[in-house]
């Protein structure tokens, strides 16, 4: 065994402890004084040590958070089918952003999918070819991995992909969530990757595993509160955000 690779490893983990301890002592009232911000610039320091840069604000408050109860929505296809060859393609002269926008959104409506959790999310061009993405939001808060997609050709939906829960209902107790910089320095200690990582944003979401669905059959599941933390030009990672 290499003895002083181990010994390295184990200063590290130490000191990952100790940081973690300390913050969450600093964040417990959810406000930065002097201290505090020393504390974060420690943090930062610690975190460019091991190469990840923050490129974004790091949210210093947050509330309590109870789960969210969901279910699996399943696509009516024959009705979105039906719509897709009913429609009819907008004049050359009327494809702005704006109308190819309110276009998705009479599409949503006429196929029963435009709810109160629906949330425009983007709108890009290639050429001919435009993407519009709608997103999940419960009370301000992104359900992750929760996504609307329309492909737009000449003035015409083409293709609608999606995946989506519906909010039943949350947890009778909120939880404490922990600081967002607590959030960073475990990804700090799970990250393995050689090269620099540069942190473009840290939001706090729900969120749940999209991979462990079957569709055929659809289940109520459970969303737990995470950090997810944007870096290297679109790369996510989520760290559960309740204390353990």
């Amino acid at each position: 065994m290499d003895w002083t690779k181990a010994k390295n490893i184990l200063i590290v983990a130490l000191l990952v402890t100790n940081l973690v301890l300390v913050l969450t002592y600093a964040f417990r009232d959810n406000s930065f004084s002097s201290t505090d911000e020393d504390v974060l610039k420690d943090t930062i320091e610690l975190l460019e040590s091991k190469n990840i840069y923050i490129e974004t604000t790091i949210p210093s408050k947050h509330s309590r958070m109870p789960v969210l109860s969901v279910e699996y929505d399943k696509i009516n296809q024959d009705l979105v089918d039906k719509q897709l060859e009913q429609q009819k393609a907008l004049p050359k002269g009327e494809r702005s952003d704006d109308n190819i926008v309110e276009m998705t959104k009479d599409f949503l409506e006429r196929c029963g999918m435009l709810t109160e959790n629906v949330t425009f999310e983007s709108v890009e061009r290639r050429g001919e070819q435009i993407t519009v993405a709608y997103k999940n939001y419960f009370n301000d808060i992104a359900i992750e991995e929760n996504y609307i997609i329309f492909s737009v050709y000449e003035g015409k939906i083409d293709q609608v992909q999606r995946f989506w829960v519906n909010p039943i209902e949350t947890g009778k107790t909120k939880k404490e969530i922990i600081p967002a910089v607590d959030a960073l320095i475990k990804f700090m200690s799970e990250n393995e990757e050689d090269a620099k990582v540069y942190v473009e944003d840290i939001s706090l979401v729900y969120w749940l595993d999209s991979e462990s669905f079957d569709a055929e059959s659809p289940v109520s599941d459970t969303a737990f509160p995470a950090w997810k933390i944007t870096y290297n030009q679109g790369k996510i990672k989520y760290v559960m955000a309740y204390e353990q």
